[in-house]
């Protein structure tokens, strides 16, 4: 037997029997709620986008089965086509969760699988939430055995194995056929199915709505695949699935021990637990947030503006500055990776927001100016417990000399946002989208859920 199909019975075995409701702790229902929550709220703001538009249309005119909300449209489509679309619009600005040990996303594919299956046949929230805890544990496991992380030089990855079209896309499998009940060797070939369609593989330097599809992508083939199981697709017998990157790239060995590591490890703890979400402060590549909160820092305690700065000096891990690749970036997409932009918008414009990562701010003349000021170089040294920590040294034209140093970021998995802070960023995502009482009324009721009988409801207030 291949490797890869025992990586999937273990996945099948997990999302049938080792992931069900009276499973899951405390914390991690309260997580995955926090989760659902921040998904929900960058969904709306990507809903804002022409990117949101266009992947909106797209749905509509593909027609299907009106039964399943787009985030902020206020429009349906079949379970398949919301699946897409809220994919794309939940990683579409890069604000949405990531789990830090492996840089994936997985509530970007999973949130949209169960929001579009949950609503569709009227579910109840524990089946919701279970659902949802085990596609992201798959998620991150199989993106964890992707990516070689190396703690020693803070590397993001040895070789950038582009695997996360595929994690997301088998996690999404998992989720969609727990939702809807099929057995353990219909997870199976629901994973199977969507083993052999996975692709949308990305590099973490890639910037653009490309991403966004390949999360939407994964969200969309999941579901698909195990709705084709339940409608009686089956792979052959002796179908194996495709060969991925994981498999052909590591030793038989190396495969028979991630397979077996998926047997033992997966839920034991959850990964959401171990190594906790980062849910982001700000709307752009989370390896610049300790820099923004360092500039941050610097400008409330020492209240100078920009016009008074004559040089930055910042300092990064190798790994953060491969990161963000983008020396002068050409788009908004590229500012969102670009350390000197980031730098120049906190000490312009403070907190950076979704308004600051366009194409026209990163054209803004202000800003170029401001960015070169800015040096930057890898002179961090990372650590197991701190991998992205960074320092900022600005020189004042009064002649003042500052500096600060950031480890964590506010945010992410080590310095966690508050409930009220995550509650002003759902706020701050939906304002223009959702009517006051519909915010109130899906912030309440996604921290309700495992109380909610009938999810079609709740999941339908996100249509705005």
């Amino acid at each position: 037997m291949m490797p890869n199909r025992v990586l999937l019975q273990n996945i099948a075995r997990f999302a049938a029997k080792g992931s069900d409701f009276d499973q899951l702790s405390p914390e991690l229902l309260h997580i995955s709620k926090e989760m659902m929550v921040n998904a929900a709220a960058v969904g709306l703001a990507g809903a804002a986008q022409a990117d949101g538009h266009t992947v909106t249309k797209f749905a509509q005119d593909m027609g299907g089965n009106g039964r399943c909300t787009i985030i902020g449209k206020g429009l349906r489509t079949s379970p398949v086509y919301a699946a897409l679309t809220n994919g794309v619009l939940i990683r579409l600005l890069d604000f949405d969760d990531e789990m830090p040990e492996n840089l994936s996303h997985p509530g970007s594919a999973i949130f949209p699988v169960v929001m579009a299956l949950g609503e569709m046949n009227g579910l109840p929230g524990q089946d919701v939430l279970a659902a949802f805890a085990a596609g992201c544990e798959v998620v991150s496991r199989l993106q964890s055995l992707a990516v070689a992380s190396n703690e020693t030089t803070g590397e993001i990855g040895s070789q950038l194995i582009a695997f996360s079209g595929t994690a997301a896309s088998l996690g999404a499998a998992a989720a969609a056929g727990k939702l809807l009940r099929l057995s353990e060797p219909g997870i199976l070939q629901a994973l199977l199915l969507a083993s052999s369609n996975s692709g949308g593989n990305l590099t973490v330097g890639d910037a653009g709505p490309a991403q966004a599809y390949g999360y939407g992508k994964a969200a969309m083939t999941g579901t698909m695949s195990a709705l084709l199981v339940q409608q009686g697709l089956q792979a052959t017998p002796e179908f194996q699935g495709p060969e991925t990157e994981l498999l052909t790239t590591a030793s038989p060995k190396e495969s028979s021990a991630w397979a077996g590591s998926l047997e033992t490890d997966l839920g034991k703890p959850f990964d959401a637990i171990s190594h906790g979400v980062s849910l982001k402060l700000y709307p752009c590549t989370s390896q610049a947030h300790s820099v923004i909160d360092a500039a941050l820092q610097l400008l409330q305690q020492y209240r100078f503006s920009g016009d008074d700065v004559s040089e930055v000096r910042v300092g990064v891990t190798p790994g953060a500055l491969a990161a963000l690749p983008f020396p002068a970036p050409a788009n908004g997409w590229q500012a969102r990776a670009c350390v000197s932009f980031v730098v120049a918008t906190a000490l312009t414009h403070g907190h950076p927001l979704i308004d600051n990562f366009t194409d026209s701010a990163a054209a803004n003349q202000q800003l170029r100016e401001m960015m070169e000021r800015v040096s930057v170089e890898a002179t961090e040294t990372p650590m197991t417990s701190i991998p992205f920590p960074s320092s900022v040294a600005i020189s004042l034209e009064d002649g003042r000399q500052l500096s600060h140093r950031s480890e964590f970021a506010r945010g992410l998995a080590d310095l966690p946002l508050t409930t009220e802070e995550l509650d002003a960023k759902f706020l701050y995502c939906s304002r223009y989208i959702l009517p006051p009482d519909h915010i109130e009324e899906a912030v309440t009721r996604l921290r309700d859920l495992e109380n909610i009988e009938n999810t079609t409801g709740l999941f339908s207030v996100l249509g705005g």
